[in-house]
């Protein structure tokens, strides 16, 4: 596929890896509009959204764009377990950040669904990165408002995220799956939540999940059946009767010691690997936008924006080669 990113993989060591501005992955950055990222023939667009007004724990997300793309300038764009380079593959480009509205949560998701609008109008896969996890009511509205059809939701999350509201405020952190629900674009028999588990989740938001039908697997449901097993009936049940699938990884759902540096850390998360091998299964789908949320980089020393890249370069990777029609584009 001919491509700006084709240009500029990273295949090797030829200067420090820190050098240069900190793009994603030192993909090219480019316009954020449709046209710019169609004419970088982009299949993949990475959007920041550097915001954290609605925390309901520990501030500290809004610098989480900045982290993860200081963090992936550690990793190359060709991924050896696929032979596959992601910037040929996929024509990767970074579109810079949503010009976010401090403390208004309704104007910052507007601009946040319209700013991946361009990426879909372009043809691309959004990849937004926050940020606290209003990112998946943007993500959701970017799909109903730009490219309207029907579509499954796989969430990774120590947390069902499915408040109605949190002191009547109804964009919220905790709120994301019961807004894309909302939606007609969305179903929740089509919605399937991973991580969750303990204490974490109130009683009322496991009497809308039973209500309306999501499917959870909780932590201790990965302990039974297997990471594999779990992904693979995720991707299914996300897949069935759908236009393909939004996939948001809440890096709260890997265990405390994997990933301190996020708003709400818990003991007893998915490891490192679990984690991994997931996503290796759900890069698989049909993927239509994805999103990586709740880095908090002042908690830690870079272990959960490590963590977050090295999802993102896999479940590409798992996409890339499993969709060759698109890579070739």
């Amino acid at each position: 596929m001919s491509s700006l990113a084709a240009g500029q993989t990273r295949q090797g060591w030829h200067s420090v890896l820190v050098g240069g501005i900190a793009t994603f992955m030192g993909a090219p950055l480019v316009e954020p509009r449709a046209d710019a990222i169609r004419a970088a023939g982009a299949r993949v667009a990475f959007v920041g959204m550097p915001f954290d007004s609605t925390t309901i724990a520990r501030p500290g997300a809004q610098l989480g764009p900045r982290a993860v793309r200081d963090w992936s300038s550690h990793l190359l764009s060709y991924h050896g377990e696929y032979d596959i380079d992601l910037f040929e593959a996929l024509g990767l480009v970074d579109t810079g950040d949503v010009a976010v509205v401090p403390a208004n949560a309704p104007k910052t998701v507007d601009l946040v669904a319209d700013a991946m609008g361009e990426a879909l109008k372009a043809g691309a896969i959004p990849l937004l990165c926050g940020g606290e996890h209003i990112t998946t009511i943007g993500g959701s509205l970017a799909l109903d408002r730009h490219t309207p059809g029907t579509y499954g939701l796989i969430l990774m999350d120590t947390h069902l995220d499915t408040a109605p509201h949190v002191g009547g405020e109804t964009i919220n952190h905790c709120c994301p799956i019961t807004r894309a629900m909302e939606l007609d674009s969305f179903d929740p028999a089509t919605c399937v939540i991973i991580g969750p588990h303990g204490a974490m989740n109130p009683k009322s938001e496991y009497a809308y999940v039973r209500e309306a039908g999501v499917t959870v697997f909780h932590v201790s449901d990965v302990d039974r059946l297997g990471a594999r097993a779990v992904a693979e009936q995720a991707v299914a049940i996300a897949s069935a009767g759908t236009d393909g699938v939004y996939f948001s990884f809440d890096v709260d759902c890997l265990d405390s010691s994997v990933a301190p540096g996020t708003c709400v850390p818990t003991m007893g998360g998915l490891t490192s690997r679990e984690a991994l091998t997931m996503v290796s299964v759900i890069g698989t789908a049909d993927l239509v936008a994805m999103d990586v949320t709740e880095i908090a980089p002042p908690y830690d020393h870079g272990q959960s924006a490590m963590a977050v890249c090295q999802v993102i370069v896999d479940t590409l990777a798992a996409y890339a080669a499993s969709h060759s029609e698109v890579a070739a584009g």
